[in-house]
């Protein structure tokens, strides 16, 4: 399963509730310059080595592209 680390300029509580929030939703997000969406299957708050928080996510599947959706 994918997973993609997510940064964001938010204090620890207010990123725990995030990632919280993030499970069983549908996510759009940016990779090779293809703008891809899938669901979150999980969401872990963890800390880059300068103590900092970040929220990793795994997804589902790979991303599907959100042009190749259907309207």
């Amino acid at each position: 399963m994918p997973k993609k680390d997510l940064r964001f300029p938010l204090d620890e509580k207010a990123i725990k509730t995030l990632a919280d929030s993030l499970v069983g939703q549908t996510i759009s997000y940016w990779e090779d310059n293809r703008l891809l969406r899938s669901l979150v299957t999980r969401a872990e708050v963890k800390r880059d080595r300068y103590g900092n928080p970040y929220v990793e996510v795994e997804f589902a599947e790979a991303g599907v592209p959100v042009s190749a959706e259907p309207a």
